[in-house]
């Protein structure tokens, strides 16, 4: 006698999530969008689990745009380890979807970016949700337009952190220091550092760190 089979459309929505629970993210995408609505329902609980989504543009995720865009609306920390040979528009390809997803459930608080050109490509992207941000970080990156910058973060109302490149922090403007409860420097050798100290003396209530590369903080005023 052959047993009857059973569909996964047949289960509750309890026997559903005990199912899902078990695959990892990639699993997870493999199947969102593919199956069947009740499938995609059961599988977008899953992600509320992936609040922190950190990859490297040597092994990118491989899932489509419509998948990103749906992952973006859970996250909560995106980190990019980039490396500055890769395609900008292979970046964009992921970088886009997951902030659209983002700036649509609110629920972002912190973006960053390591080993990148920060071209006014990356800059449209980042504006998507720059004002929900509490957090960015680009202190591994070369920003290519410092007045560009400025206006994003001028729209970066929520931001309390920031980590730049050295020669970023110059130009910062005194109502986004105001407002700021954190600033990471990435200290480039030979470059000069004497206006940490004017900064720590303006805004006494913001903290100051100096880093060089990957190594500890190598200066708080």
């Amino acid at each position: 006698m052959t047993a009857p089979s059973m569909s996964l459309l047949s289960l509750d929505e309890y026997c559903l999530a005990n199912i899902f629970k078990y695959l990892v993210l990639d699993e997870l995408m493999v199947l969102l969008g593919k199956v069947h609505p009740r499938i995609d329902n059961a599988i977008q609980r899953q992600l509320r689990k992936y609040r922190n989504f950190e990859f490297s543009m040597r092994f990118p995720p491989q899932y489509e745009t419509d998948q990103l865009r749906m992952l973006g609306k859970y996250i909560q920390y995106i980190n990019i380890n980039v490396g500055y040979s890769i395609d900008q528009e292979d970046v964009l390809a992921i970088l886009r979807p997951l902030c659209m997803g983002a700036k649509e459930s609110r629920r972002i608080k912190g973006l960053k970016i390591q080993h990148a050109k920060i071209t006014m490509e990356y800059m449209d992207v980042i504006r998507l949700v720059a004002p929900l941000l509490l957090e960015l970080d680009l202190r591994c990156c070369d920003v290519e337009d410092s007045d560009q910058l400025s206006l994003l973060l001028n729209s970066a109302t929520q931001l309390k952190m920031l980590a730049l490149n050295n020669k970023d922090v110059i130009g910062l403007e005194a109502t986004l220091l105001s407002r700021l409860r954190i600033l990471q420097i990435n200290w480039v050798v030979g470059s000069n550092l004497s206006y940490v100290t004017t900064i720590s003396h303006l805004f006494p209530l913001l903290k100051v760190a100096v880093y060089q590369g990957n190594l500890g903080a190598l200066y708080l005023p």
